[in-house]
């Protein structure tokens, strides 16, 4: 039962990793496709929010979720 509840748990990690990591994409090309480009910024968490869900991501791609 633990190992079950912990499956959901990553998952949930995991697609909220991916949800964060599409809305940059998308926020990236909405900048991008302006009639006047601007520089894509973020603050520093969320920089920080961002590598750590690309991390995941890969990780988890790589190595899968094993219990």
């Amino acid at each position: 039962m633990t190992i079950f509840i912990l499956n959901k748990i990553f998952l949930v990690i995991f697609l909220m990793c991916s949800l964060n990591c599409l809305n940059h994409i998308w926020d990236m090309i909405v900048r991008l496709r302006e009639e006047l480009p601007s520089k894509y910024q973020i603050a520093k968490g969320e920089r920080f929010l961002l590598g750590f869900s690309i991390s995941y991501i890969i990780t988890t791609i790589f190595t899968g979720i094993i219990l």
